[in-house]
């Protein structure tokens, strides 16, 4: 078999389960209502100003390559954020970065910490490299064990992933917390805080970790415009960085790895305000929604920062999963990263959040 040639390294990894595709639903149960709470996407749709973006940029360049350095939208950014483009590495989603962080630091055998219930990406891009997954236990609050994160370090630490706030489970880490983390972590070992969900956060306590860079040049900072921007299906996604691991990981890089589409559409959104805003309130009162109905039912979840939330449900996940399913509802089980008895759940439209809490209340029952 020439998959026998492959690297040993590969073959010995798991397959990635993704959230199930709404698609894939529909050709299976041959069912067409179906709402996704399963993979913290935009309810709202996407930026009317980006879409718009979208259409010109189509419309007059679909037949160009795109600007492999994606200079415009760079300069955008480091407006935005008050730092210079050279900060800016900008890639095929946020995903597109780590395989990225992973090609230009992980050698075989290099170790790479975080924490056993987080994104899966780490672990994945950790295997691609033949490094080494130092995964660390949660606390029993589903917090990140920093001060074990610490005592894992070792001479063949290469790299640390902390996100923040959490997926899957919507925690985060404070500022007194990260300030004391990162200054007991060694200059030559990569910090990747991951910032996906940085938008969602309100927290007066979460730290801003960009003015951080000035102290700490071996910090990775990762966000993305796949969540409140709506753009999850272009894919753009972004590091900041010091300059000299901005321009070590372009060697690694593709020539044109972010659409002009996604280009277009990623400048835009940034200046549309008003879609940015209604996505933030309309999520912290999709949150409540949520809490509320989880409280009637009775269930075990955590405050989340986040689009999303962490569910106990002290029974079997996949049960539940299957049985909401054929209500056309999809969720997120979490037996993939070992809570068989845990959910995450999207926060959606309030119509969606209401069909979402009927359903998991009579998968429950059953």
């Amino acid at each position: 078999m020439i998959s026998e040639s492959a690297r040993s390294c590969i073959r010995r990894r798991k397959d990635y389960i993704p959230g199930k595709p709404v698609e894939e639903v529909q050709r299976e149960l041959g069912i067409t209502d179906i709402i996704k709470m399963a993979s913290n996407e935009n309810p709202y749709g996407t930026s009317p100003m980006a879409l718009k973006a979208i259409a010109a940029e189509m419309a007059q360049n679909c037949n160009r390559y795109p600007e492999g350095m994606c200079t415009v939208l760079a300069e955008k950014i480091a407006a935005r954020l008050g730092v210079k483009p050279t900060n800016l590495f900008i890639d095929n989603g946020g995903d597109g970065v780590i395989t990225m962080l992973g090609l230009t630091f992980i050698n075989p055998g290099d170790e790479v910490i975080f924490s056993e219930l987080t994104f899966p990406a780490y672990d994945n891009i950790t295997t691609k490299m033949d490094g080494k997954s130092v995964m660390i236990p949660t606390t029993s609050e589903m917090d990140a064990d920093l001060d074990s994160f610490i005592a894992a370090i070792t001479p063949k630490t290469k790299m640390i992933f902390l996100c923040n706030p959490n997926n899957p489970t919507g925690k985060i880490v404070k500022k007194q917390q990260m300030n004391q983390f990162l200054s007991r972590i060694p200059g030559n070992v990569v910090v990747v805080l991951d910032e996906a969900y940085y938008d969602f956060a309100d927290d007066p306590d979460y730290p801003q970790t960009i003015p951080l860079m000035e102290e700490y040049d071996n910090l990775v900072i990762l966000r993305t415009f796949s969540k409140v921007s709506g753009l999850a299906g272009l894919r753009c996604g972004y590091a900041i960085a010091a300059e000299d691991c901005v321009k070590i990981m372009l060697k690694a890089r593709e020539p044109f790895p972010v659409n002009r589409a996604v280009q277009a559409a990623a400048i835009a959104a940034m200046d549309d305000t008003e879609f940015y805003q209604k996505t933030i309130s309309s999520n912290a009162k999709g949150r409540e929604q949520l809490y509320k109905g989880l409280d009637q039912i009775g269930l075990k979840y955590y405050p989340s920062q986040s689009n999303f939330v962490y569910i106990d449900l002290k029974t079997n996940a996949d049960a539940v999963f299957q049985a909401m399913l054929r209500d056309g509802v999809i969720i997120r089980p979490l037996t993939s990263q070992g809570r068989p008895e845990a959910i995450r759940l999207t926060v959606g439209l309030p119509k969606e959040n209401e069909r979402t809490l009927v359903s998991l209340k009579k998968a429950l029952s059953k």
